[in-house]
């Protein structure tokens, strides 16, 4: 786990159970697979496999994995968390938007998560206000290093 980033993005301050972390994984590349995997999606699901500490070779696994009801599972693992609930929705947003556009497709697996992991309209739009301020940070991040104001 990088307990740098994992306290910052996820406030965690101890790794989370392998299982967990792979289930998170899991439901991130199928959102990712709503309507075709691309490369900046798969940047942020290794991005975020990394800071949970996922093994590597994780993401590689899971894409191997072509099982349609691996999602549904996942989400049973990851509901009796409750502080990763709203993160996942909020990393599931970064993943969506991660090509430039949100499908019909990305819109509907998103409200089903939402729905099985039981989260309410006002943790939904918090979440998606997280998912902002993670792409505002990214790029202020990018201006600083290019030596922009």
């Amino acid at each position: 786990m990088n307990a740098f980033a994992a306290r910052f993005l996820y406030a965690l301050d101890s790794p989370l159970p392998p299982k967990v972390v792979l289930a998170y994984v899991q439901a991130l590349v199928s959102v990712a697979r709503a309507n075709g995997i691309v490369e900046s999606e798969l940047s942020i699901i290794q991005g975020v496999a990394e800071i949970l500490g996922a093994p590597s070779r994780t993401v590689s696994r899971v894409l191997a994995d072509k099982d349609p009801g691996v999602f549904d599972r996942a989400l049973a693992v990851l509901v009796p968390h409750p502080r990763l609930r709203c993160m996942i929705y909020r990393d599931a947003v970064l993943v969506m938007r991660a090509d430039g556009r949100v499908s019909v497709e990305e819109k509907a697996l998103l409200m089903r998560l939402s729905t099985q992991l039981g989260l309410t309209r006002d943790q939904r739009i918090e979440a998606s206000l997280a998912a902002d301020v993670v792409q505002e940070v990214e790029a202020s991040m990018r201006a600083l290093a290019d030596g922009s104001p």
